[in-house]
């Protein structure tokens, strides 16, 4: 089965509210959409979250992705990931090159599984169809108090969720105290927090100074406490810590994970399908940390994340976006956006990854 088309296009789509983290400001979601065609008419379908590059992601595909894909088998899926990678690293090993192979690595999973007739997690293997979700919460707000802060948790309880995710780092370690307070109060003492400083520390010390603070509230982990890069710190952290310290959203391909594991810089994993090179490279990251007893929590993205964990025995969490909270606007493109119910969620039984764009929003946001 033959590749005879390659398309990509970006979109961006505005928050009707911007908030921040501990590093940004994020007023919009702009994403990479691909689309890879048969003969046959198959199509398969992949994406990634452009942070402002989207458009270059685009040229990306256009000037070095489409030339080795086309003419291409779809099932050749590991020639093809080496082959992207190999031709493009000198302006692709990480970043803006590694999420649009990632983007067309899920479409040619996606077709994979079309050309099957089913979903994803049947070709690699099912561990379990019911997932445990956090709720991603706590965003920097202008103006927001503790009430309003309440509130927001209120709704993740009211929904069923046992674990939400609270967003630390910007402010001083006593206000990080007094949010953190808050939440714990609202949700009671049968709820995991879980801690997302962003990279917002600029050393260990800082952080670890920070993270003491807030102990006596029972967090569950604290994800990137340090910039990502800085790996010696986050061993440190981790080594000075009696709970975990997560960490792999930003980061790609096997051998930088493999790094994580041997310089143990985290205790959890949270490696991004859309990030890290695709479905390939995320299912060698999850199998690399299984060898060590690491548990999987993979960031964003659950349209793709939920195949993939259904597939592993080291899988702790999938990471849920409550559409009140206006923060994660993927599902506006989508005409069958999944939901979480009780703070479990299942993966979709269509073939492939089961995504249905809605192909007035995609024109509606279309950018470039």
């Amino acid at each position: 089965m033959k590749i005879t088309e390659v398309e990509a296009l970006a979109v961006s789509i505005p928050l009707a509210n911007p908030v921040a983290d501990a590093v940004r400001l994020i007023t919009h979601r702009d994403h990479l959409l691909v689309r890879i065609r048969t003969a046959e008419g198959l199509t398969g379908e992949g994406f990634t979250l452009g942070y402002d590059s989207s458009l270059a992601m685009v040229s990306l595909v256009d000037s070095l992705y489409r030339p080795l894909l086309t003419g291409a088998s779809i099932f050749n899926t590991e020639h093809l990931w080496a082959e992207m990678y190999r031709q493009s690293i000198q302006a692709g090993r990480r970043g803006a090159g590694l999420r649009a192979i990632s983007a067309l690595d899920i479409a040619l999973w996606d077709l994979r599984g079309k050309a099957a007739g089913m979903p994803v997690m049947h070709l690699l293997g099912v561990h379990s169809t019911r997932l445990r979700c956090y709720a991603t919460g706590g965003y920097f707000r202008p103006g927001q108090t503790l009430d309003e802060l309440a509130r927001e948790y209120a709704i993740y309880v009211e929904k069923g969720f046992t674990a939400v995710k609270l967003k630390v780092g910007k402010f001083t370690p006593a206000e990080d105290a007094a949010r953190m307070k808050t939440v714990r109060q609202t949700v009671g003492d049968g709820v995991e927090i879980l801690l997302d400083a962003n990279g917002g520390w600029w050393d260990s010390n800082a952080a670890i100074a920070a993270l003491r603070r807030l102990e006596e509230h029972r967090p569950y982990w604290i994800e990137e406490p340090v910039r990502a890069d800085n790996i010696a710190a986050m061993a440190r952290i981790a080594e000075a810590l009696d709970w975990p310290v997560a960490t792999g959203e930003l980061e790609a391909t096997r051998w930088a994970f493999a790094e994580l594991l041997a310089r143990r810089a985290a205790d959890i994993l949270q490696p991004d399908a859309t990030v890290c090179g695709g479905v390939s490279e995320w299912l060698k990251i999850a199998h690399m940390a299984a060898a060590f007893d690491i548990p999987v929590a993979p960031h964003y993205n659950w349209d793709v994340h939920t195949q993939l964990v259904a597939s592993i025995p080291n899988a702790l969490f999938v990471e849920y976006f409550v559409r009140e909270t206006g923060v994660k606007l993927f599902d506006d493109l989508l005409e069958n956006p999944m939901e979480a119910k009780d703070g479990w969620i299942e993966p979709r039984t269509d073939p492939g990854f089961g995504l249905r764009f809605r192909e007035d929003q995609v024109s509606r946001y279309r950018i470039g």
